[in-house]
């Protein structure tokens, strides 16, 4: 009697796990546009934030210095 009652929560819980993975928000591309704060702060997830606005703030490219100028003492 006890997993009769227990059957159905099981079932009803496994089944919004499974369901929760299957909207979960995008990315959006990282670009001068959607790295702007008001666009950052439209993602509804505070994690997704999170993660979108470090990849925004490491978006430049490395430039090699030329070397010149510069002495070792």
């Amino acid at each position: 009697m006890k997993s009769a009652k227990i059957l159905p929560l099981v079932t009803t819980a496994s089944l919004a796990i499974f369901l929760s993975g299957c909207f979960e928000e995008k990315m959006p591309e990282v670009n001068d546009t959607n790295c702007k704060l008001e666009n950052i702060k439209k993602l509804e997830s505070r994690a997704m934030q999170q993660e979108f606005s470090s990849k925004c703030l490491r978006r430049g490219t490395f430039k090699k210095s030329s070397g010149e100028g510069f002495t070792v003492k």
